[in-house]
């Protein structure tokens, strides 16, 4: 059945799939033994405690250079600000990985127990934000009872049980963010007096319909009426920094309708895109800037030489375009920037945009006080040296050795982790309580 040349016919290959098996072998093998799965699980945890443990000498290296104000010798901001530059987290991350450091120091038990794997990041994140309200061996007592997500809403709730007692300034706060979808998120917790000023404005802006076509607006279009009411009644600043506006980013074949691809710039500044139309929409009634990326003409507007220090308005905003924010490595801060001259007016420095670079408040006066200097390294391009001339980069290098680690042979219960309850059902009252008959002597 096959051909002279020896090669299996397309009957030969009918025969062959007639004649297979019908249960045959699989061709990847089956899961592991429960053995195996179960060492696995073994290593998991282990691992776990042993991560646990090693975030805590971490946090320890953390606290001493804090103590140290090792932070201060690269002109940093804070501790927060040092870390998260040299360590590649965010910002938020960082302020509480200090926050948590810090807290450890003054509490030796918990410390203990994270030291030996016995407590997560996350529980000893918990217990230190009531540390200095609840007693610390109770604090450690409930922390190795409850899983982590109980234990952070025992937290929260004593903290809520606590909250009348707790001055009012510390319970007012407002925060706003930009969620996944784009859309800008308000929260705010304001004393009777305000709150009820707050509602009474947007009672106003809802009912006279300010700025909107329906008289009757939503709450969001009241609120949105508010903000247009305090633009339009302007800002007392005198900076030249327009701090107040709402500033868009678009290119120009963006607003006549000439180019729709996903690469081209739309967008609230330090925000979210937009959409073309929403774009076109804001710049019916709002002023337009030119700006060129690539290069920028040496303009009257943007070239003052000697005449004056101040910075005009069109100059401040040229800064603001081309530096984005403080220009010190690793600062974050992108709002209340000072415009700096890079040689100082007083020594002949011109009032120009090459000679120009925006910095925050702080780095200000690590310029002019503190001994930092600035050296350029090519058109509108500098690095930052310290006192003793060092350059500071703009992201630190890695090590090319490898840090200390653990030791291979020690070794971590696998279930030091888990939390010691064994099927009793879980009361948030009862916990809470524990937290409030035991406060901190």
């Amino acid at each position: 059945m096959t051909d002279l040349a020896g090669e299996l016919t397309d009957a030969d290959m009918l025969a062959m799939w007639a004649n297979a098996p019908i249960n045959p072998q699989p061709l990847v093998e089956s899961d592991p033994p429960d053995e195996a799965l179960a060492e696995l699980e073994s290593r998991i945890t282990s691992m776990a405690a042993r991560l646990a443990a090693q975030t805590r000498e971490w946090l320890a290296l953390v606290a001493e250079f804090n103590r140290r104000k090792g932070w201060v010798q690269w002109g940093m901001r804070s501790m927060a600000h040092w870390l998260s530059w040299s360590c590649s987290v965010g910002p938020g991350v960082a302020r509480e990985y200090v926050r948590v450091a810090t807290a450890l120091t003054e509490l030796p038990l918990v410390d203990e127990a994270f030291a030996q794997g016995q407590l997560s990041y996350s529980k000893v994140r918990a217990v230190t934000r009531v540390a200095d309200q609840v007693d610390q061996t109770t604090l450690l007592e409930q922390a190795k009872v409850h899983s982590a997500a109980q234990l952070e809403k025992v937290i929260r709730g004593y903290r809520k049980a606590q909250r009348p007692d707790r001055p009012v300034e510390q319970r007012r706060k407002a925060r706003w963010f930009y969620d996944e979808d784009g859309m800008l998120v308000l929260s705010a917790r304001l004393t009777a007096d305000e709150g009820a000023l707050l509602v009474a404005a947007l009672e106003q802006a809802r009912g006279t319909g300010l700025g909107k076509d329906d008289p009757l607006p939503g709450d969001a279009d009241a609120l949105v009426a508010l903000a247009q009411t305090a633009q339009a009644a302007g800002a007392v600043d005198s900076s030249g920094d327009d701090r107040h506006l709402v500033v868009v980013h678009a290119d120009a074949d963006v607003l006549i309708g000439a180019d729709q691809s996903p690469d081209a710039i739309c967008r609230i500044e330090h925000g979210p895109g937009l959409t073309a139309d929403a774009a076109r929409r804001l710049a019916c009634d709002a002023a337009l800037i030119a700006w060129v990326s690539s290069a920028v003409s040496p303009g009257k507007n943007l070239r003052l030489g000697r005449k004056t220090r101040k910075i005009p308005p069109a100059l401040r905003r040229a800064l603001r375009l081309r530096d984005g924010g403080c220009r010190f490595p690793g600062c974050p801060r992108m709002r209340f920037l000072d415009a700096h001259h890079v040689i100082h007016w007083a020594d002949g420095g011109p009032t120009d945009l090459e000679n120009l670079i925006l910095l925050c408040g702080r780095h200000h006066r690590s310029m002019h006080e503190e001994g930092f200097t600035l050296v350029q390294d090519g058109p509108q391009r500098w690095s930052v040296r310290r006192p003793d001339g060092t350059t500071i980069p703009a992201a630190p290098p890695l090590p090319l050795t490898p840090p200390p680690d653990v030791p291979a042979e020690t070794e971590y219960d696998p279930d030091a982790l888990r939390p010691d309850q064994h099927g009793e059902p879980f009361s948030l009252r009862d916990s809470v309580d524990v937290f409030c008959r035991n406060p901190r002597p």
